[in-house]
């Protein structure tokens, strides 16, 4: 009981002294992206509006990917008197987040043409002494687009090796798969020509490989893969005579979402770890073939 008074005291308090305007309570309905990309806070908001029936769900900011919040286990949408009609006059929502050591309420307006401004109310419940606060966000409507959350990790495994050179110096290439390509839905490669280029490519993918070593050093990288298929093509290489990686591992970035999908580490060391042993061919000491050219992330580090 002291907790339900508590968060609607608060609430009303919130919206009592917020100025705010009405909308379409289908305006509320999306995907919504903090509009500030270094947050450390709030970092997107899906809200479903079915009637008058509202749901929230949140992701907060963790590394290497968001923190998943769940869903609000209280939504409700507020109109501006007790007489009016939520689906042309809404003016806020509230959603309510509990866990072991916290309660968190969050009251979302209509900012301006789609953007819609959070103020976040938390306070701790486990007798640590630590000060209840207050933090604002700013959302902007994302762009016609899913996240994944859920989807699994990538399962990674060395394929083979290969010698090849480029303008006169030699390489091995290793190769690598993910066996769980088919997992990944197309859409996460297609190519955003709205987010940061990768050098000069301002068509990279929507999703960038890297492949780290066991040091996690990003040694490669791929930024214009296609398709979902592409994942079982990947390879890096080390110049004849160095010493290879130990093991290495790839993550996976949806740029567009902020998620990261990491794989399991791969043995480089030993040719036991090699899944399907693969003979050079008669062309594998010949230039790099062009269209493994115009995919690859040549750079040693990325672009921005």
């Amino acid at each position: 009981m002291k907790k339900s008074a508590y968060l609607l005291v608060l609430g009303l308090l919130a919206l009592a002294f917020a100025p705010s305007t009405s909308a379409h309570l289908d305006h509320f309905s999306g995907y919504w992206k903090n509009v500030d990309l270094t947050t450390d806070g709030v970092t997107t908001l899906d809200i479903g509006v079915s009637g008058t029936d509202v749901t929230v769900h949140a992701w907060g900011k963790c590394h290497p990917t968001d923190c998943d919040w769940g869903e609000a286990y209280q939504s409700f949408a507020f109109g501006p008197t007790a007489a009016s009609d939520l689906l042309s006059e809404a003016m806020a929502i509230s959603a309510v987040w509990t866990t072991s050591f916290s309660e968190t309420l969050m009251i979302i307006r209509s900012a301006e043409v789609d953007r819609l401004q959070a103020d976040i109310y938390t306070r701790f419940t486990d007798g640590s002494g630590r000060t209840a606060y207050t933090s604002r966000y700013i959302f902007e409507r994302g762009q016609d687009y899913k996240c994944y959350q859920d989807l699994s990790n990538p399962r990674l495994e060395l394929t083979g090796t290969e010698d090849y050179s480029v303008s006169g110096n030699d390489f091995i290439r290793y190769k690598l798969s993910v066996t769980n390509w088919n997992v990944y839905p197309p859409e996460l490669f297609e190519a955003a020509p709205d987010l940061p280029p990768c050098g000069l490519n301002t068509e990279s993918s929507r999703t960038w490989v890297d492949i780290y070593n066991q040091d996690n050093v990003r040694i490669y990288g791929f930024c214009a893969l296609a398709t979902s298929e592409d994942l079982k093509g990947l390879w890096f290489a080390v110049k004849q005579g160095d010493t290879p990686p130990d093991s290495v591992y790839i993550v996976m970035t949806d740029r567009r979402c902020d998620l990261s999908y990491v794989s399991n580490k791969v043995s480089i060391g030993s040719t036991s770890s090699i899944a399907t042993p693969d003979t050079p061919s008669s062309e594998s000491k010949t230039t790099l073939p062009p269209d493994l050219q115009s995919i690859v992330n040549f750079q040693s580090r990325k672009p921005f």
